[in-house]
């Protein structure tokens, strides 16, 4: 079983990193309030990406 997904940002997440903390990632994401102006990921907290615009 692949590690816990660690608090930060987002927008560092390559492929892998995406494919083994699928599930974690659909609770981080679920409610999205923010966008990364510079990757376009999405989260519901501010402080998972980089450039976070609130949508």
């Amino acid at each position: 079983m692949a590690k816990s997904l660690k608090p930060g940002r987002l927008c560092k997440l390559d492929k892998s990193d995406i494919s083994k903390h699928f599930e974690e990632l659909t609770q981080v994401t679920r409610s999205s309030n923010y966008l990364c102006g510079k990757c376009a990921r999405s989260a519901s907290d501010k402080k998972r990406l980089c450039r976070p615009l609130e949508m």
